[in-house]
């Protein structure tokens, strides 16, 4: 029965989806402008090649930056089922192991000087 609830969503998603974009077909703009395919991105037009190559740097700043942001977004629940959980020692086990673990990452991470841009 709860499997049911779900499948009229999706149908009812879809449907109002199909819906809206006919509407947008129906009544939107129907001509093309010449200008329309020109790349242009802030104000500025577009000078060189598109595929330029950027510095690793950049993608290891990105990537460290997710790692420890999932790591906040994993804290969140954690601390509200400590808070419920009858048995607190598992509880902070699971905690100092995860935190360990971050810990050896972050240790890896200063020791391959992934954070120094100087060089």
């Amino acid at each position: 029965m709860e499997f049911a609830s779900f499948v009229v969503f999706v149908i009812i998603a879809c449907t109002l989806s199909a819906v809206l974009l006919g509407i947008s077909s129906l009544l939107g703009q129907k001509r093309k402008i010449i200008r329309e395919n020109d790349i242009y991105e802030s104000g500025v037009n577009a000078v060189g090649s598109a595929s330029r190559q950027y510095d690793i740097k950049f993608y290891l700043t990105a990537i460290l930056f997710l790692l420890f942001d999932v790591e906040i977004v994993f804290l969140l629940p954690w601390v509200l089922a400590y808070k419920d959980s009858p048995n607190h020692d598992f509880m902070l086990g699971g905690f100092i192991f995860f935190m360990a673990i971050m810990l050896v990452g972050y240790i890896f991470i200063i020791n391959s000087k992934a954070l120094k841009w100087e060089e």
